[in-house]
């Protein structure tokens, strides 16, 4: 669910009356536009760079803007 970041204690207050239930509720930047990774190369070098950040003590959460086509997606999944 995605909502003004001032709205956040209203919203939350809003779902739990509904009795809706959630895994969390906090404020996370969404990027305004997405890019896409077209090459498995390119999506490779993403995510060895992701995860180098998120082994760094100090990262909390890694977030991305990579939009994976779906041949690249279908590429990487014969790989596993």
């Amino acid at each position: 669910m995605i909502s003004d970041p001032n709205d956040l204690v209203a919203v939350r207050k809003a779902v739990q009356a509904a009795g809706i239930d959630y895994d969390s509720a906090e404020v996370q930047f969404v990027a305004s536009f997405d890019q896409e990774v077209d090459s498995v190369e390119d999506a490779q070098k993403l995510f060895r760079i992701v995860d180098a950040l998120e082994d760094l003590d100090d990262v909390q959460t890694v977030f991305t803007n990579a939009d994976l086509t779906p041949e690249v997606e279908a590429a990487l999944d014969s790989e596993d």
